[in-house]
C-alpha cells in the first residue's frame, strides 16, 4: 500500500489550548500585565518636557493669535503656514483655558490621543470582532508611533481620532444608508480635510474603493455567476442529464467587508467577520464623502491660496519606497527595539491579511487574502501610494508623521492578525511582548531631545547682555528659540529680519533665493554697535545652502573675534540641531 501525504489544510490539528477558554491563573497574570503596561503607556504620554521644536512652537504661535481684530489674526497665520484650521481652533480654545506652557499644550495631544482608543475599539468591534478590537486598542495605546504623537503639539492625534470616527460613520452608512448616517459621514470627512490636507488622500482612496464596489464588483460577481452556471450545465450534460450539485458557497474572502456577522473558522478557533451590507450602502458612502465638501467649502478660497503660495519647500517628494518605510514607523518606530518589534508586527499583519487558524500553533496563509484584513490593508496602503503619487505630481515632500492618516486600518489588521493565534499561550505571549516592547521603544523615542532651544537658552542667558543681537539662520529654528531665549535679547530671522516666533512659508523658496546675506549681516552689525552678535545656524536646511554661509562669512570678516559657544548636536540625539556662534566687537 502506498502512503499518500496529506496537506496540512486537510488534516487540521485540534486547538489544544484555544484562546477564549475559561480564565485561569495564566490568563489573570496576562490581564494584570497588560493593565500595568497600559498604565505605563498612559503616563509616558505626559512626561515630555523638552523644549518645543519648529512645528510644535509654530502651532502654538499661530493658535494663540486672536480670531478677529487687527492683523495678524489666526487666519493670517494659517495662510502663511499652509495648514487647515480645525486643530488650531481647538488649540486656541485649549490655550485660553490651560495656557501655552510646554506641558499644557502637549497635554491636549495626550488627551486626544487617549480618547481615540474609544472609537478605535468600537470600529474594530464592527470590523474585526471584539477580541481583535481589544488587541488593536492595546497595541494602539502601546504603539511607539502613537506614543510619540501623543506627546507632540501637532494635529496627528486628532487625525487618528477623526479617522476612527469617520470609519464608524462609513460602516454605519454601508449597513444603514440613511440620511442621518450620511450626514455623520459628511461631517467626519469634512473635519478630516479641515485637520490636515493629507487626509484628502485617505478620502480619495476610500472613495475610489467605494466606486469600485458600485461599478466593478457587480460585474465581477455576475461574470463569476455566469461561469458557475456554464460549469453546472456542462457537468449535468456530462452526467447524462442528472441535476448538477449545488454550487459551493462563496469563500469568505469574496464577501463585502463591513458589518460583523461572525462565522467560526473550520478549526473552531478565531473568527473572521463576514459582512452584510445594504445594496445601496457603497453609493450612500460616496455621497456622504462628497457631501463632506460642503463642510470644507468655507475654507476653500484659503486652500487655493495656500496651494499656490505655500507647500513643503523644506523637502523633496518621496519615492514609493517611502510606503514600506511607513510600515516600519507604524510597527515600531526608529529605535533599535522598535525595529525589532517590526518583525513581530509584520507576522501579525500577514496573519491579519491572509491567515486562517488551523488550531494549536498553526496558521494557514491564503495568498489570495481574506476579508476584512485584505481590504483594510488595501485602504492603508492605497492611501500611502496616492500620497506619494500626488507628491510627485505637485512637488510636496513626505514626512512619516503625515502617515497618521492611514494608521487606523493598519492597526485593525494587526489586531485581527493576533486573533488568528488559536493557542492561548502563543496569543498571550505575542500580545504581551508587543505591548511591552512598544512602550519601552516609545518611551525612548519620547524622551529624545527635539530641539537644542533649551541648551541655547542656557548659553545665551549666561553670555548675552541687553542690546545683544541673535541672528537665526534658517528661520525654521526661530519658533523654538523664541520660547526659550532671554527677553533682553533682540532676535531676528534670516532673511526677513523679522520676529522669530513664526515661519512665513509664502513663496518661501523664491524669497530665500533672492535674499542678500551680506546685507542682513551688515544690518545686524550696525544695530548691535558695540554689543555682541550671536548666530544660531545650521547648514543642513534646503533653500539655505548658501545663504547662512554668506551671513556667517560676513560676520566673521567684519568681526574676527569669534568663537563657537554651543556645538551642533548629533541628529541621533537631538532632532532640531544647530550651532551657536558669538561675534564680539573688537
Amino acid at each position: 500500500m502506498t502512503d499518500v501525504a496529506v496537506r496540512p489544510a486537510e488534516h487540521t490539528p485540534e486547538p489544544v489550548d484555544r484562546v477564549g477558554a475559561r480564565p485561569d491563573r495564566e490568563h489573570r497574570i496576562f490581564r494584570g500585565a497588560l493593565v500595568l503596561i497600559i498604565a505605563a503607556a498612559v503616563v509616558v504620554r505626559f512626561i515630555a518636557r523638552q523644549p518645543l521644536w519648529l512645528d510644535e512652537a509654530q502651532s502654538v504661535a499661530i493658535a494663540r493669535l486672536p480670531l478677529s481684530g487687527a492683523a495678524p489674526t489666526m487666519w493670517d497665520g494659517l495662510l502663511q503656514d499652509g495648514s487647515p484650521p480645525l486643530y488650531y481652533i481647538l488649540l486656541h480654545l485649549w490655550i485660553s483655558v490651560f495656557g501655552e506652557g510646554t506641558a499644557s499644550v502637549r497635554g491636549m495631544s495626550a488627551v486626544i490621543n487617549l480618547g481615540s482608543a474609544v472609537p478605535v475599539f468600537y470600529l474594530g468591534r464592527r470590523l474585526v470582532g471584539d477580541r481583535g478590537a481589544k488587541v488593536a486598542v492595546v497595541l494602539y495605546l502601546t504603539s511607539p508611533f502613537a506614543l510619540y504623537f501623543g506627546t507632540e503639539t501637532r494635529m496627528y492625534s486628532l487625525i487618528v481620532l477623526l479617522t476612527a470616527l469617520g470609519g464608524l460613520a462609513l460602516e454605519r452608512v454601508l449597513r444603514v444608508p440613511s440620511v442621518k448616517n450620511m450626514v455623520l459621514l459628511a461631517v467626519a470627512s469634512g473635519c478630516l480635510a479641515l485637520t490636515h490636507y493629507w487626509c484628502l488622500y485617505l478620502l480619495v482612496t476610500v472613495g475610489a474603493w467605494l466606486v469600485g464596489l458600485v461599478v466593478v464588483r457587480p460585474r465581477v460577481a455576475a461574470a463569476r455567476a455566469a461561469r458557475r452556471g456554464r460549469a453546472g450545465r456542462s457537468g449535468a450534460h456530462s452526467r447524462g442529464g442528472r441535476r448538477p450539485a449545488a454550487p459551493a458557497p462563496a469563500d469568505a474572502s469574496e464577501q463585502p467587508t463591513a458589518a460583523p456577522e461572525l462565522l467560526a473558522d473550520a478549526a473552531g478557533g478565531a473568527r473572521r467577520a463576514v459582512p452584510t451590507w445594504h445594496p445601496r450602502g457603497p453609493l450612500a458612502g460616496i455621497i456622504g464623502i462628497i457631501a463632506g465638501g460642503l463642510v470644507f467649502a468655507p475654507w476653500l478660497p484659503n486652500f487655493r491660496s495656500q496651494l499656490a503660495h505655500t507647500g513643503t519647500p523644506w523637502g523633496e517628494p518621496a519615492s514609493f519606497a517611502a510606503v514600506s518605510h511607513a510600515y516600519g514607523q507604524w510597527a515600531g518606530g526608529p529605535t533599535t527595539l522598535g525595529r525589532l518589534l517590526l518583525f513581530l508586527i509584520t507576522g501579525l499583519v500577514a496573519a491579519g491579511i491572509a491567515g486562517r487558524p488551523l488550531g494549536g500553533r498553526f496558521v494557514l496563509l491564503d495568498l489570495k487574502g481574506l476579508e476584512p484584513g485584505r481590504t483594510l490593508f488595501l485602504l492603508a496602503t492605497g492611501t500611502l501610494i496616492v500620497a506619494v503619487a500626488a507628491g510627485k505630481l505637485v512637488g510636496n515632500a513626505w514626512a512619516d508623521r503625515y502617515t497618521a492618516t492611514a494608521f487606523v486600518p493598519f492597526l485593525l489588521v494587526v489586531g485581527l492578525g493576533a486573533t488568528m493565534l488559536a493557542d492561548r499561550r502563543v496569543f498571550h505571549s505575542v500580545v504581551a511582548v508587543a505591548a511591552l516592547v512598544g512602550v519601552i521603544a516609545g518611551t525612548s523615542d519620547v524622551r529624545r531631545e527635539r530641539s537644542q532651544a533649551g541648551e541655547a537658552a542656557d548659553v545665551l542667558t549666561r553670555l548675552s547682555r541687553p542690546g545683544d543681537i541673535l541672528l537665526v539662520c534658517p528661520d525654521q529654528l526661530g519658533p523654538g528659540l523664541a520660547r526659550t531665549v532671554p527677553s533682553w535679547l533682540k532676535v531676528y530671522v534670516v532673511p526677513t529680519y523679522a520676529a522669530p516666533d513664526r515661519v512665513d512659508w509664502v513663496d518661501y523658496e523664491e524669497r530665500n533665493e533672492s535674499a542678500n546675506g551680506v546685507a542682513i549681516a551688515q544690518r545686524a552689525i550696525a544695530e548691535a554697535g558695540t554689543n555682541t552678535v550671536f548666530m544660531a545656524g545650521s547648514g543642513a536646511y534646503r533653500t539655505y545652502e548658501e545663504l547662512c554661509t554668506q551671513v556667517r562669512a560676513t560676520l566673521q570678516t567684519q568681526r574676527p573675534v569669534a568663537d563657537e559657544v554651543m556645538e551642533q548636536g548629533l541628529p541621533a540625539r537631538v532632532y532640531e540641531n544647530y550651532a551657536l556662534l558669538r561675534f564680539r566687537a573688537s
